[in-house]
């Protein structure tokens, strides 16, 4: 797009994967972000709670101080949109402590200023369909009480979102062909150009996992695996553990396997834990 950004077609699900952020009203008008991890992310004001506090105090003109403590669990820079979740949950958190009264919509216009995924995290829906730069969302039909089963495997790897997007722009804009990641005639035609979100709405609505599994399509995928051939190796190890697909969360680093039940995952989980190291393996549900 001409501001810079990607104008993209994406399917958000939120999963039962959370952090907790715990605030208290400061003496001084400052804003203090501790968190439970040593990731240097959280040092200074360059991290998505401390960026969307400072835009309530500059917008709405507050001389009020918040101190705010995180507790992480949600893997940074695995593309599971950790930090988004983050400053939408601080935005909610410090509109309840300082009573500011602030709607929905008040909510979506800070959420909109401060990065494209964020205004998901102010929808109540658990899938929703992304356009535009990824904040143009609308509801999923005959999702409402859709609860799918997902294996997690995170490895210790992290991926920046802006270079992931470098990545797809000197492939695909730069003339190079996609990259393949498998020779298999199924995982072929997952690449076509023609592939659009109409069939991941229509398989989750419809409630048939196989046919989501079958037709899930990352843009990231080929190009990041490439990339990180540590992350290519795990994703083929899950591919035999699983004998079936495995996806890209966003931009990675995470991997994620889809599962109708508990009991069908559950069962993997196990032989994923003895099987791999140097990741964090979950068990999750659509929230």
């Amino acid at each position: 797009l001409s501001d810079g950004y990607h104008d993209i077609e994406t399917v958000f699900e939120k999963i039962a994967l959370y952090d907790r952020i715990f605030l208290k009203n400061s003496a001084k008008d400052e804003i203090i972000v501790r968190s439970s991890s040593k990731d240097a992310c959280f040092k200074g004001r360059d991290n998505t709670i401390y960026k969307a506090i400072a835009l309530v105090k500059k917008r709405l003109k507050i001389n009020r101080g918040v101190c705010v403590y995180l507790e992480k669990n949600i893997p940074i820079g695995a593309g599971l949109g950790g930090g988004s979740s983050d400053a939408v949950a601080a935005l909610k958190g410090l509109n309840k402590l300082w009573g500011l009264g602030l709607t929905r919509r008040m909510l979506l216009d800070f959420s909109e200023d401060l990065g494209s995924d964020m205004p998901l995290f102010v929808s109540e829906d658990s899938f929703l369909l992304g356009t535009g730069r990824g904040g143009l969302l609308s509801r999923v039909p005959g999702t409402k009480k859709l609860k799918l089963w997902h294996i997690l495997v995170v490895p210790n790897l992290k991926v920046s979102t802006p270079y992931a997007y470098s990545l797809f722009d000197s492939c695909f804009l730069g003339g190079k062909k996609p990259f393949q990641i498998s020779q298999r005639p199924r995982k072929l035609r997952l690449t076509s150009h023609s592939y659009s979100a109409n069939i991941i709405l229509h398989a989750l609505s419809s409630r048939d996992v196989a046919l989501l599994n079958y037709y899930s399509y990352n843009s990231f995928k080929g190009i990041i695996l490439r990339r990180f051939t540590r992350l290519s190796s795990l994703y083929r190890k899950l591919e035999n553990i699983n004998r079936g697909p495995v996806h890209l969360s966003g931009s990675g680093s995470a991997l994620f396997m889809i599962f109708s039940n508990r009991k069908e995952a559950w069962y993997l989980v196990k032989k994923i834990e003895k099987s791999v190291k140097h990741c964090s393996v979950f068990l999750v549900h659509t929230r």
